[in-house]
């Protein structure tokens, strides 16, 4: 199989534990019996350096993606697999992280390498007779209704604008892969919609939507979402927020938030969130620049 595209994100992943003592350099008895436990321990006290990549999604990333569209969507009625293979479709606009490999490796092991996230847009508007669409949109509908926190009318004709073309962002990846990894993540896909634009093809967009998984501490009696104490599952996510047009929240506790590394709203005292938020293209700029200063600094 060809080797797809890669578009180099320069991010690296450290990790390290506490410092374990040494042991001895030569081996008795007692140290045979312990050599697995001393290896792990050596292994734990290296720093781990990962280099991660950006590249065309391709068929053989389908189970890959779909599982983190899962992480987002949880027990949703949305027919995911139409949605996979609708981003594979369009792989000329975002990309799939994976880990970096040498190039004489690249043919072997592209069926292979796991996908570790997913950056894209979907256009709902001109996608909106496939069922998945479908499907999401009228679960967006519904929850902004029960949520009661912005006005249903202007979302409904946001959803629905056949003339003002709505983007849904997607931005799923592992919970441990940092959030500095959305910068060059937004300036790719921003290069790859205007080159779609370029050659006609229907991805100039006048808002985009994005849906965030969030949570909160648990407040007896008080409604979810009532209160500005969100905390994002991605970071960075918290500064579109902050600049958005429009949002509203609601909860998914009763759908349990299984994520690719496990579970992050087992605590009895958080409650599991999706957070829906709109914002205006001429916005993304902005937004990318925020994104530049504020993970700079961290």
């Amino acid at each position: 199989m060809a080797s797809s595209k890669k578009k180099r994100v320069n991010e690296s992943l450290a990790s390290r534990d506490e410092d374990v003592e040494a042991g001895e350099d030569e081996l008795d008895d007692d140290d045979l019996e312990s050599d697995d436990e001393d290896d792990d321990d050596e292994f734990i006290d290296q720093e781990v350096q990962v280099e991660f990549e950006a590249r065309m999604p391709i068929d053989s990333d389908f189970h890959g993606i779909k599982t983190l569209l899962q992480q987002l969507f949880l027990k949703a009625n949305i027919n995911l697999s139409e949605l996979t293979d609708t981003i594979i479709a369009q792989n000329y606009v975002g990309s799939v992280i994976k880990c970096d490999s040498p190039e004489e490796e690249d043919e072997e092991e592209d069926d292979d390498d796991p996908v570790f996230g997913i950056f894209t847009v979907i256009n709902l508007t001109d996608k909106k007779d496939r069922e998945s669409v479908q499907q999401i949109t009228g679960m967006l509908s519904e929850k902004c209704q029960t949520a009661g926190q912005v006005d249903m009318s202007k979302f409904s004709l946001l959803l629905n604008d056949p003339d003002s073309h709505l983007g849904l962002l997607v931005s799923e990846r592992f919970i441990n892969i940092p959030p500095q990894i959305a910068v060059p993540s937004f300036e790719s896909l921003k290069k790859d919609l205007q080159k779609a634009v370029n050659k006609k093809m229907n991805f100039k967009f006048a808002n985009f939507l994005m849906i965030s998984k969030t949570y909160r501490m648990k407040v007896p009696g008080e409604k979810s979402g009532a209160k500005d104490d969100l905390l994002f599952s991605n970071s960075e996510e918290e500064l579109i927020y902050e600049v958005c047009d429009s949002h509203f929240t609601y909860s998914v506790a009763s759908e349990r938030d299984s994520v690719v590394t496990g579970h992050w709203d087992d605590q009895d005292d958080m409650e599991a969130l999706r957070t829906v938020m709109t914002f205006s293209a001429d916005k993304l700029d902005l937004i990318i620049d925020r994104l530049k200063t504020e993970l700079s600094n961290t």
